[in-house]
C-alpha cells in the first residue's frame, strides 16, 4: 500500500530531493518522484529486501542528463550518470555506492538493469512503469494516488520533446546499435524499429 511507503529518512535522500527539485522543471521532477514510488510499490509487492536508499537515489537522479547539470557531448543517460555520481561524491557517499548508481542510470535506456541486482532491476521497473506501464501490474488505486501526488503535467508530449531536443543538440548522435541489430538491418532491411511516440501514447495514462 502506498500509505505504508516512506522515503528513506537519510541526509543524502533529503539533499537529492532538493537537488533534483532545483535543476528540474515540474514535469521532470514529478516523473522522477513517480518512478521512485512505482519502484517502491513493486518492491513492496515482491517483499524485496533491496536497499531502499539506492533505489531512491537511482530513480530520482536518473534523468539529470536532461538538465543543465547533465549537459555534455555523450548521450543523456551517460551524462546524467556522470552528474549523479558527481553529486553523490560531493556529499560523501561511498565510492562503491556512487558507482552502483552510475551503472543503473547509464544502463536505464536498455534492458540491462532487468538482469542485475534488485536495486537496479526494481528501479528500472519503476521507470518503465511510469513511461509505458510495463508489467508487472501495480494496484490501480495506488497508481492513481501516485499520479495525484505527482501529476503528469503533459508528460507524454513533454517527455518526447525532451528526447527530440537531446537528439537535435548532438549531431551526429553518439549512439550505436547492437551488433546483431546492425546485421539484421544489413541482411534484409526488414528490421522493425518501434515508434517511441506510440510507446508513450500507448501508456494507460491520460497524458
Amino acid at each position: 500500500m502506498l500509505s505504508e511507503i516512506k522515503a528513506p529518512d537519510t541526509d543524502i535522500v533529503r539533499k537529492a530531493v532538493d537537488f533534483v527539485r532545483s535543476v528540474s522543471n515540474d514535469m521532470l521532477f514529478n516523473h522522477l518522484m513517480r518512478c521512485y514510488y512505482f519502484a517502491e510499490l513493486l518492491a513492496q509487492k515482491e517483499n524485496s529486501k533491496a536497499d531502499r536508499e539506492m533505489i531512491f537515489l537511482s530513480a530520482t537522479l536518473h534523468d539529470l542528463g536532461f538538465t543543465d547539470v547533465g549537459r555534455g557531448p555523450n548521450r543523456f543517460e551517460i551524462e546524467g550518470a556522470h552528474a549523479a555520481r558527481r553529486f553523490l561524491k560531493e556529499h560523501g557517499v561511498a565510492d562503491d555506492r556512487t558507482w552502483q548508481v552510475w551503472t543503473t542510470i547509464a544502463a536505464h535506456t536498455w534492458d540491462l538493469n532487468l538482469f542485475k541486482e534488485d536495486e537496479a532491476r526494481i528501479t528500472q521497473l519503476g521507470i518503465l512503469y511510469d513511461v509505458i506501464a510495463l508489467p508487472p501490474e501495480i494496484n490501480l488505486h495506488d497508481v492513481a494516488e501516485v499520479v495525484r501526488r505527482y501529476p503528469r503535467l503533459g508528460f507524454k508530449r513533454g517527455f518526447y520533446e525532451m528526447h527530440r531536443e537531446e537528439l537535435d543538440s548532438k549531431q551526429p548522435y553518439p549512439h550505436r546499435f547492437h551488433m546483431c541489430t546492425c546485421i539484421e538491418h544489413q541482411r534484409n532491411g526488414k528490421l522493425d524499429i518501434p515508434d517511441p511516440q506510440a510507446w508513450l501514447d500507448g501508456a494507460p495514462f491520460d497524458e
